[in-house]
């Protein structure tokens, strides 16, 4: 703490007051075809420096802070003479983070890109974890003639989003197709700080037994077209350390990735992305799978269906490492028995929207039905914990008003989730109803929301009379309502503010052991504010 506060604190007063960028759309932009973005290899200039060309630099430091915290009066107790249960949540969740990038071409004939983030997140009083100091990106890229070099901490886009640091070699093999190939550390997926991405592995005594750097490498095309575009290769990773209690078959993964995309006619849009584990311990099996179509059969109505597939990616070996907790006092006896569970999810949705009165009106009907298989969770004694799948439907419709009076633009939209079948202990049926009206001025932007949502258990309240943990349940109706507002102002070419304010409160009812509590009421309070500044 003593080192994060005076670096954002610096970094902010160091900032320039003048400079000559505009910020962009921060929204998520799909780039154009490959033939308008970017003429054929054949076709481009030499990629070379010269060495009276000018260094271009852009600068980009982002401040943001994050509150949230709830009040409420303690419940009733829930036995006679027992103590009172706490209404709401006594700890404050705070943050505060600084992020800082930089991106600086024609240095020593290539180019150089840095992107840390530092977040303060310790303070008395309020709970927020670890300080973490993320290095997301530092690279340095060269031209090698057609073929380009990258060097550092980077992410493989076309292989999976592979983090390493290492090298990656790009290279024309024709006009359209790209050859990729890399090697290098592979960080651990998920780390948010340095000092978690390679951990420090514990022998069975408890002592520090050096680091878990494991090796990654692979290769892959790319085809890039005006209409069409695809990506496919394959990626390997292997432990380099032994860690106590894991496998030869923990300590590797091996998979193939590809994405595709294609707009067969003007009015059809079909977009694919899956990876497939080969090699992992627990066998073959596809990992990640979406798709989906985008049909426009008139201008005034838009069509679409996408599908979902996720079956988490463990790398056990560093599951392992992270789980498996030896306690020196125990000699050598694991106190915490730990497993690893894979679950899989899968989701399906369609929708259709119509606009009416030249565009200014659009209203949406979708539909969606997401599952979890059932999970089996190994115990320590032996045996299983076999936990019933879930299935659930959605429903969501929304009318749009593009130029409501004062140039605003007016939604209302309402969903209902129904789960479907009766196999799941925590069934939950939910209403949700949002009315938003925003509007986007050339500098200030705002969107002022409220909604009211119903949550409602459907399973019977259990009265722990058995040892299944799955029968000892209770049922509980939330009912609640929520406010806010987003706003963010461009103050000059360089600078940025984004604020965003919400509250609401919850009133709950809950049957546990065949007794009804009543909660208190529950208010909470969530606040997020950014200061942005960019110098190009």
């Amino acid at each position: 703490m003593s080192l994060t506060r005076p670096l954002i604190a610096l970094a902010l007063v160091a900032a320039p007051a003048v400079a000559h960028a505009q910020f962009v759309d921060r929204t998520v932009v799909v780039p154009p075809p490959a033939e308008e973005a970017a003429p054929p290899e054949d076709a481009r200039p030499p990629r070379t420096a010269s060495a009276e060309a000018p260094a271009k630099l852009e600068v980009r430091l982002t401040l943001s802070s994050f509150l949230y915290r709830e009040l409420a009066d303690d419940a009733d107790p829930l036995v006679s003479g027992g103590a009172a249960p706490a209404g709401a949540s006594a700890v404050r969740r705070f943050f505060g983070d600084l992020r800082g990038e930089l991106t600086a071409e024609r240095v020593g004939g290539g180019a150089v890109k840095v992107d840390g983030r530092v977040r303060a997140a310790t303070l008395e009083r309020y709970q927020g974890g670890e300080d973490e100091y993320e290095l997301r990106a530092l690279t340095y890229a060269h031209a090698l003639g057609p073929a380009e070099l990258r060097l550092g901490r980077q992410v493989i886009d076309a292989l999976g989003a592979t983090r390493i640091d290492g090298a990656q070699l790009t290279a024309p093999l024709s006009a359209r197709v790209r050859l990729t190939t890399f090697a290098g550390a592979y960080p651990q997926r998920g780390s948010r700080s340095l000092t978690t991405d390679y951990p420090v592995i514990h022998a069975m005594d408890g002592s520090a037994d050096g680091r878990l750097i494991p090796i990654t490498g692979g290769a892959g095309v790319s085809y890039r077209k005006a209409t069409y575009s695809a990506d496919l290769g394959a990626v390997g990773v292997v432990a380099a350390a032994d860690v106590p209690g894991a496998t030869a078959a923990d300590g590797r993964r091996g998979f193939v990735t590809a994405n595709g995309y294609a707009r067969p006619h003007p009015a059809i849009d079909l977009y694919a992305h899956g990876i497939v584990d080969v090699v992992a311990a627990g066998g073959a099996r596809v990992t990640e799978a979406s798709g989906g179509v985008d049909l426009w059969p008139h201008a005034a109505v838009e069509l679409s269906l996408t599908g979902h597939h996720v079956d988490n990616e463990v790398f056990a070996i560093a599951a392992l490492n992270q789980l498996v907790d030896p306690d020196p006092a125990a000699m050598g006896q694991v106190e915490n028995g730990t497993a690893i569970v894979r679950v899989a999810q899968d989701a399906a949705r369609a929708a259709a929207s119509i606009a009416l009165a030249a565009q200014r009106f659009q209203l949406t009907v979708g539909g969606g039905y997401l599952q979890r298989p059932e999970v089996a969770v190994p115990l320590t004694g032996g045996g299983a914990l076999t936990v019933p799948g879930a299935r659930m439907g959605e429903l969501t419709v929304s009318a749009l008003d593009r130029r409501a009076p004062g140039r605003l633009r007016v939604e209302a939209s309402g969903t209902a989730l129904v789960p479907l079948g009766d196999a799941s202990a925590s069934r939950s049926r939910a209403l949700v109803g949002r009315l938003a009206i925003e509007r986007d001025a050339d500098a200030v932007a705002f969107t002022i929301d409220a909604s009211a949502h119903r949550y409602r258990d459907l399973g019977a309240a259990g009265g722990c009379v058995t040892l299944d943990p799955l029968a000892c349940l209770g049922t509980s109706t939330t009912r609640g309502l929520a406010a806010g507002a987003l706003a963010s102002l461009s103050a000059g070419p360089e600078w940025l503010i984004l604020v965003d304010v919400h509250g609401g409160l919850d009133d709950t009812d809950a049957t546990f052991g065949g007794a009804a509590v009543t909660w208190p009421r529950a208010y909470w309070l969530s606040a997020f504010a950014r200061l942005q500044w960019r110098y190009r």
